[in-house]
């Protein structure tokens, strides 16, 4: 066995048919969905090329290397080089060193590291350490039968190609992370979300039944008030435990639900743009539109949703919605979430109230 004598020989230098095969093989890489096909396919690409007999690709797990995928073997012999410890054989050794390790003149060898290689009737062997940065990802080698030697252009090509496959490899482990880790922030969130969502219920029924067992009439407009606040926020925080991706949550789905009507006639909303909002402010508009409708949802008759990257914009139309009611618009509660949102109320002296909400809607 020997280090590669091509290190010093640049890429533009190979033949041009070689060079076309890199470029083509990585479109291929660039494009790859699943490590161990990837290599099946660069092999079928380039083995007519460079007459290639055999390829082994492991993987590092470990203090271990796995194949994960090959040519040119048998079961049994995929089996019997299923693993290999780092330093064992070829491509072990190529692994604990990091650097490409080549094998010529195989057959005449009684070297122990090219045993296995040797048992298969190779006669070249060429292994290059899968490496991205610091990280050691594997191996890739590439074996010949019919010849004792590769040629420095062709090892230089080999080379070249492992480099690329380990980019890819590399592309396709952070890929594979980014996604399982998405998957289980999105796991933790509807947890939260169904947890806070319990909560909520269980608070809406004790306040209720606090009310319910009072017998001062002021407490229990208060508690019987309380408890409705919090439905809001429950309704607000349901559209979360809905979906499997939370993130924003659907105005005009969560006022169409604070203004239904006991007397199941329809209430017309129209909807323009896509409002959505993240949690804190669409609960908060919904405590907002809440307290201004009052305990009398019935009256509104029409509702308005218009969002753009700058403004949301809530009109609710019904009977004397337009009127000045001051003991709502001038509650605490009723200015503390206008100031929290910016927002500014206006009733129009008729039928008409508007909720307007500046800032960044656009998501």
């Amino acid at each position: 066995m020997s280090e590669p004598k091509s290190a010093d020989i640049a890429v533009d230098a190979l033949p041009r048919r070689h060079l076309r095969l890199l470029g083509e093989a990585a479109d291929r890489l660039l494009a790859a969905k699943d490590p161990a096909a990837m290599v099946d396919d660069l092999f079928a690409l380039i083995a007519e090329e460079l007459r290639l007999d055999i390829f082994f690709n492991y993987r590092l797990d470990g203090d271990v290397l796995t194949l994960v995928a090959h040519a040119g073997l048998t079961e049994e012999e995929a089996a019997a080089g299923a693993q290999l410890i780092v330093g064992q054989a070829v491509c072990g050794c190529a692994a604990r060193e990091r650097r490409p390790i080549q094998a010529f003149g195989i057959q005449s060898s009684d070297d122990p590291l090219t045993d296995f290689v040797r048992g298969l009737g190779i006669d070249a062997y060429a292994c290059t350490p899968l490496v991205h940065g610091t990280e050691l990802l594997g191996t890739l080698g590439f074996g010949r039968r019919w010849t004792d030697h590769y040629d420095p252009d062709e090892l230089t090509f080999l080379h070249t190609i492992c480099h690329y496959v380990a980019l890819a490899k590399y592309r396709l482990k952070i890929e594979a992370e980014l996604r399982a880790g998405i998957a289980s922030r999105e796991r933790l969130l509807a947890e939260l979300n169904h947890r806070v969502r319990n909560a909520l219920q269980t608070a809406v029924a004790v306040v209720r039944l606090g009310a319910a067992d009072t017998a001062d009439d002021a407490a229990r407009t208060a508690l019987t008030a309380a408890a409705a606040r919090l439905e809001v926020l429950a309704a607000a925080h349901r559209p979360l435990y809905a979906t499997d991706r939370p993130s924003r949550i659907d105005i005009a789905g969560l006022i169409e639900s604070l203004v239904e009507r006991d007397d199941d006639e329809p209430v017309d909303i129209a909807v323009t743009g896509s409002p959505a909002l993240p949690i804190e402010q669409a609960a908060a508009v919904a405590l907002l539109t809440h307290a201004l409708v009052g305990a009398e949802p019935d009256i509104v008759s029409h509702v308005a949703i218009d969002m753009t990257a700058d403004l949301l914009r809530v009109t609710l139309t019904g009977v004397a919605m337009g009127q000045p009611r001051p003991t709502l618009d001038d509650s605490r509660l009723v200015r503390g979430l206008a100031r929290q949102l910016r927002a500014d109320v206006a009733r129009d002296g008729g039928d008409r109230l508007t909720i307007a909400v500046p800032g960044r809607h656009d998501g």
